[in-house]
């Protein structure tokens, strides 16, 4: 395990590949993924014992496998910014909202979300920098999304806030409910923009050296179009322009690979909730 390049594992969620990656820099793990996957992250592992988990937010595919680790690492540090940190703590509230979206299938599709013991929070606000790392509040996707830089590498892991990309396809934003806010995005992806990243590493899926602010900059006009397409549609309707969109940029062979990595069908309702606070 290299401390120079950040290793993608793939989560294989559902046994699809090539849609959820964690991410292990050296002895630090970024976004551990749930906990039915979590023993690709130990398996990546291979014997080493992580010094700390870096939580980009607190969705189930990005942080919900984490107590376990904590469980059997429990020296390991975990990062949270302060308004997901509770729900770590505590995650009953969470998880119980969280049923009445899932319903039977939250157990298939994430497995057991175990509370984390509040010594080993690290509790974030943004603007933190430790040990190669910095920290920056970056929300749009999540109110409790942070950004992180590993500095020595360049190296920006970024969670949701640059999109879902397959390969060399366009980066598209995945808008989930209940947080969406489409101007705090765009100001985050210029403050991941004003890094000056070498590396970007995201969940959805994997990372690029090849075209860092070109990527960046890709999610602007998607995060627009998108929020507009949902203005003047409905969820069945949006989950056609989506598809729509992906095949004219994607090609229609890589669209079903996007969906797997964010489906669709989850985007209008986040956009929806925007539209409605926005008009209040």
């Amino acid at each position: 395990m290299s401390s120079l390049i950040p290793q993608t594992v793939d989560l294989m969620h559902m046994g699809m590949p090539g849609a959820i990656g964690a991410h292990i820099m050296g002895d630090v793990i970024v976004d551990p993924g749930c906990e039915k996957t979590i023993d690709h992250v130990i398996e990546a592992l291979d014997g080493s014992t992580p010094r700390a988990i870096l939580l980009t937010h607190i969705h189930f595919d990005h942080a919900g496998g984490t107590g376990r680790l904590v469980e059997i690492y429990p020296d390991v540090e975990v990062w949270v910014h302060e308004r997901g940190a509770p729900h770590m703590i505590d995650p009953t509230r969470l998880v119980a909202s969280a049923r009445q979206v899932f319903g039977e299938h939250f157990d298939f599709l994430w497995g057991d979300v175990t509370p984390i013991p509040e010594e080993n929070v690290r509790i974030l606000t943004g603007g933190e920098s430790e040990d190669d790392w910095e920290v920056a509040y970056t929300p749009g996707h999540a109110k409790h999304h942070v950004s992180y830089l590993h500095t020595p590498t360049r190296t920006a892991f970024t969670g949701d806030v640059t999109g879902i990309r397959i390969g060399n396809g366009p980066a598209f934003p995945p808008t989930p409910p209940p947080d969406i806010d489409i101007g705090l995005w765009h100001k985050s992806l210029e403050t991941v923009s004003a890094w000056d990243p070498q590396r970007l590493a995201f969940m959805h899926f994997g990372q690029t050296t090849d075209d860092v602010q070109k990527h960046i900059e890709m999610v602007h006009p998607a995060l627009d179009e998108l929020a507009n397409a949902a203005k003047e549609t409905d969820a069945e309707g949006l989950t056609l322009w989506i598809r729509e969109w992906l095949a004219e940029r994607a090609g229609k062979e890589e669209v079903d690979s996007y969906w797997r990595a964010g489906p669709f069908e989850g985007m209008w309702s986040g956009l929806d909730r925007y539209w409605q606070k926005s008009a209040q």
